[in-house]
């Protein structure tokens, strides 16, 4: 047997085991489809040049002059990265100037930056004693794979409750918390597929009997939700010491990398947890790249603005087409069709035509998967107009 078929049967086997089905999963790993430049509202994939509605890049910072520009002095200056931990010598001025911009762009006394949005959970959990000890972890049942994974940290119960449900939450905190303890509640900020916004106030209210606390992977949330882009709970004008979150550079920033703002004592956790010593960090170059945009998404709110009144466009088109769509200003909508079948088939339609959206099975998208076009910033009225004149010859 090849090393590839190997490969694939392992694939094929650990999908069966997640449960997301084989079929679907085998064929977006054996893609022809390579991206080969920068993303954008039209982009090239594959050596044809689409209008493109995938991904995570909100503003398309990615290829900013700005950010390309403070990546290359970064890489002259300070080499790829230091080679060490922080807490050895790899410590320097750039790292620094990111979390005090960060804290600066969050409103919050500190921030720590660490390699990743992904590992910024575990970052988090590892420093969680430092705000309190709790006792059971709820975790909606959606959650991304970044906290599925990393949750067991906590060395705590975990507990499901239905997705997005402040109810069933109640329901399982009183069936499996005993008196005295406290509940840590883990959750998404945004939900990637659906861009669905957690409950926030409503879990907030569940929890004031229990003086609980929720950790929020607002990956999705930083940079777009909320008057100054602070993501989730500035979307809900929420702040506590019982509310905490990470985010990522990777998105609506344009760059990569986690960002986990909040006090200073939690920030010295952080620092003082395997994370922070454990593990090389980014390189200078999307160091660099994160100040840049969040200096051009502090001073540029209009870009914001724009973001959101694009989303509008895109969901009320697909609302006159018939498909159920959510109200939130997040850039991102999906949906589905009758069978997977015709999913697939109007997925491959559209990029006939030259346009590209996702036919995603990522978590949350259901045993069919959906269909999932994210708009961006950048996008004109004319090209959104575009993917809904094409959707409506397959309604």
């Amino acid at each position: 047997m090849s090393d590839r078929r190997k490969f694939l049967k392992q694939v094929t086997a650990a999908a069966v085991a997640l449960g997301w089905g084989s079929r679907n999963l085998l064929a977006q790993v054996r893609s022809v489809y390579r991206m080969e430049g920068a993303p954008g509202a039209e982009t090239t994939i594959s050596g044809k040049t689409y209008l493109y509605f995938g991904g995570t890049s909100y503003y398309t910072l990615q290829n900013h002059p700005a950010l390309l520009k403070a990546g290359a002095e970064a890489l002259a200056k300070w080499g790829m990265h230091p080679a060490t931990s922080r807490l050895g010598f790899g410590n320097n001025a750039l790292y620094e100037a990111v979390e005090k911009k960060a804290a600066e762009y969050f409103g919050t006394e500190d921030a720590v930056y660490v390699a990743s949005g992904y590992l910024g959970n575990t970052a988090g959990f590892q420093a969680l004693s430092a705000v309190g000890k709790y006792d059971v972890v709820f975790l909606d049942d959606d959650a991304h794979y970044s906290l599925a994974d990393f949750v067991g940290v906590l060395g705590l119960p975990v507990i499901k409750f239905a997705h997005g449900d402040p109810e069933d939450l109640r329901k399982q905190i009183k069936a499996n918390l005993k008196a005295g303890q406290k509940p840590f509640v883990a959750s998404d900020g945004v939900f990637p597929t659906y861009g669905l916004i957690a409950p926030i106030p409503q879990y907030l209210e569940v929890l004031a009997p229990y003086e609980g606390t929720i950790w929020l992977d607002d990956n999705h949330g930083v940079g777009v939700l909320g008057a100054n882009g602070r993501g989730t709970y500035e979307h809900y004008n929420l702040k506590s010491d019982h509310l905490l979150f990470g985010g990522t550079f990777s998105k609506a920033f344009g760059s990569h990398g986690g960002i986990i703002p909040g006090s200073r004592v939690f920030a010295d956790a952080i620092r003082a947890g395997h994370i922070f010593n454990g593990a090389t960090y980014s390189i200078s170059a999307a160091a660099a790249a994160s100040l840049a945009g969040m200096d051009i998404l502090m001073q540029h709110p209009e870009m914001r603005t724009q973001l959101w009144r694009n989303a509008r466009q895109l969901k009320d088109g697909l609302r006159k087409l018939g498909f159920a769509m959510n109200d939130t200003p997040m850039p991102v909508a999906a949906w589905t069709l009758k069978s997977s079948e015709d999913m697939d088939s109007v997925h491959t339609e559209l990029m006939k035509r030259g346009i590209c959206i996702q036919r995603s099975h990522y978590v949350g998208a259901g045993v069919k998967g959906c269909l999932r076009a994210v708009v961006f910033s950048t996008h004109t009225p004319e090209q959104i107009d575009r993917l809904l004149t094409a959707l409506k010859a397959f309604v």
